[in-house]
This record gives structure tokens, C-alpha cells and sequence, in this order.
């Protein structure tokens, strides 16, 4: 009696053992934190659709619209304005890859100026270093919003205009840099979101107070806004049409490594993302 007894109750400490296991083994991976790298809920279904504007011409470019099974608002990025600035496309091209990523509406045209991104200049036949003058007209973020029957950089900006308009996104926003920090002897838009009218300004005091508080490296200048977008900037000109939405600029500063100011873009979009959607 005393040795089936015994055997009982081994039995039943095998039985929850095996139970312990199963349990543990039952884990739902959508508690591991580290199976989606945006940090996203792995529960996020994206559809993806993609088209071309400007087809069947030279800057004919992509467009990519991410649409979520999770609410969300309606955000429009624009990279690839300026081509040497190459930190902002090369980080929207980035943005594309993640696709069980986004809440909401994503709307995503990563190289708006095609061929001076491929040429790696600020538009097409210009380079700092080469003397040439610079010229407004050629200058895509000064020709916003552009015009259908107008100049080459009047037709992109046109093009780019209307998709963003068309989307009438609640969040808009370019991917730009700058050669040297706001913190320079001789400054410019380095190291700066810059914020496209009065309801964007606190939006964008929030996520650079996250970056500089998280992710600013020792030594790094710590970001800053400011309101100084020029005339038919792309910043400019949507701030001021729509003054109810959130538009702003990233400006990293290239005399960071290339590295580095993407790195610097996508933990800004990220510190963004997660601020809209926990709203």
C-alpha cells in the first residue's frame, strides 16, 4: 500500500510537471518584444499598393500607400527632394521594407526627385564644389506646389502637390539635410526639425525632446525646431494650406557620417510613430 502510494503521487508530480511545460511552451509570440523590429503589435496586417507618378517621363517616380487593419491617422513622407541629401532618401527607401509595420494610412513617395537622387546632386548639372551659381528655378523645394504646364521642377512639384493633397494626410512630412549644424559658427538647418505652422510647433518640441532625452549620441548637438522654411518649400507651402495639420521638416546634419543621419532619421520617424499612435 505504502509503495503504490508512493507511485501516485510521483505520478502526479511527472503530470504537473508536463502540465508547467505546456503551459510555458503555449507562450503567444506576440509577447516577445523582439520578433518585430519596428516595435509594432505583430498583430498589424498591412495591404501595399504602389504606382507611378510622372510615368513615362524621366522623373517618373513610386508611390507606396501602406493601409493597416489597425486604426490610425493618415501620414504622407516625402524624401528625395534635394538629391544630394541623401540621408533623407536613403532612409524613406528604408521605410518601404517595413510593411507590417504602420497604424492607419501610410502614404510614402521616397525619391521625389528621381534623377538628382540618382545623380547625387541638389538638382541636376549643380555641385557645391563646381562653381556653379545657385538657381532658384531648378531648386525643386523652391517651386512648391508647382504647376501642370510650367518648367521641369514646376511639373514635379506638381505631381508631388497633388498626391499629397489628394491623400489629405494628418501628419505630412520631408526627409531633408543640411551641410552644416544650426550650431555652427556659420549655421544653417542642421540638426533641426522645422515645423510648418503654429500646430506643429509643440508636436515637434515633443519629439526632439524624446530624441535628445533617448537617442542623442555624446557629443552630438542636440536637435532643435525652428520656423524658417523659404518660400515654395514643400514645408512652406503645405504648412500654410493646411494650418489645422501637423507639417514639419527633419534637417540632419551632414557632417555627420551618412550612417549616423540615417540612423538619426529613422529613430526621429520612430519616436513619431509611437507618438501618434498612442494617442
Amino acid at each position: 500500500m505504502f509503495i503504490k502510494k508512493i507511485k501516485t503521487i510521483s505520478l502526479l508530480i511527472v503530470l504537473l510537471f508536463v502540465s508547467v511545460l505546456t503551459l510555458a511552451g503555449c507562450k503567444d509570440n506576440n509577447d516577445d518584444p523582439g520578433t518585430n523590429p519596428g516595435g509594432s503589435d505583430n498583430n498589424v496586417v498591412t495591404q501595399v499598393r504602389n504606382y507611378n507618378i510622372l510615368e513615362g517621363t524621366e522623373h517618373q517616380t513610386a508611390v507606396y500607400v501602406f493601409t493597416s487593419n489597425v486604426e490610425g491617422p493618415k501620414v504622407a513622407i516625402v524624401g528625395g527632394i534635394h538629391g544630394d541629401e541623401v540621408a533623407g532618401w536613403k532612409t524613406a527607401l528604408l521605410l518601404i521594407e517595413k510593411v507590417d509595420y504602420y497604424h492607419g494610412t501610410v502614404m510614402i513617395i521616397p525619391q521625389a526627385y528621381i534623377k538628382a537622387d540618382n545623380m547625387i546632386n541638389r538638382y541636376p548639372g549643380y555641385t557645391a564644389s563646381n562653381g556653379a551659381k545657385y538657381n532658384r528655378a531648378l531648386d525643386l523645394n523652391r517651386n512648391f506646389p508647382g504647376k501642370a504646364d510650367g518648367t521641369e521642377t514646376e511639373k514635379i512639384a506638381y505631381a508631388i502637390s497633388q498626391e499629397v493633397e489628394n491623400f489629405d494626410a494628418d501628419y505630412i512630412i520631408d526627409l531633408h539635410e543640411s551641410r552644416r549644424s544650426v550650431t555652427d559658427p556659420n549655421p544653417l538647418l542642421g540638426d533641426l526639425l522645422i515645423y510648418g505652422n503654429v500646430k506643429s510647433s509643440i508636436f515637434c518640441e515633443e519629439i526632439t525632446y524624446e530624441f535628445n532625452k533617448n537617442y542623442k549620441l555624446p557629443g552630438e548637438v542636440s536637435f532643435g525646431t525652428d520656423q524658417d522654411a523659404p518660400g515654395g518649400a514643400f514645408n512652406q507651402y503645405f504648412g500654410e494650406k493646411f494650418p489645422k495639420k501637423v507639417v514639419f521638416t527633419v534637417e540632419t546634419n551632414r557632417q555627420l557620417t551618412e550612417a549616423r543621419r540615417i540612423e538619426q532619421q529613422s529613430q526621429l520617424l520612430s519616436i513619431f510613430f509611437e507618438t501618434i499612435w498612442s494617442e
